[in-house]
């Protein structure tokens, strides 16, 4: 009622190991590229006035001092926050 399982040749086991050191280079790029656009959307997102205005309510509602809430101020197409 066992099997016997013969280990692969060598050759098959350095192609198989090679297939995988491939998908995971690629893989690993995938993540870089992927890290990268969510970083440019997150910048995007705490530039908006929206967020700024939410995100200044909600340092009133916890009581944070004053001095931190920092002041926004939008210009045409962008957002200067200074602090």
């Amino acid at each position: 009622m066992t099997k016997n399982h013969q280990l692969p040749d060598l050759e098959t086991v350095k192609a198989r190991s090679a297939k995988i050191q491939a998908i995971c280079k690629r893989a690993d790029a995938n993540i870089l590229v992927l890290d990268e656009i969510i970083a440019m959307l997150e910048e995007n997102i705490r530039s908006s006035p929206v967020y700024q205005s939410r995100l200044r309510r909600a340092k009133r509602l916890l009581n944070f001092p004053e001095d931190d809430l920092g002041k926004v101020e939008a210009t045409d197409d962008s957002v200067n926050i200074s602090s």
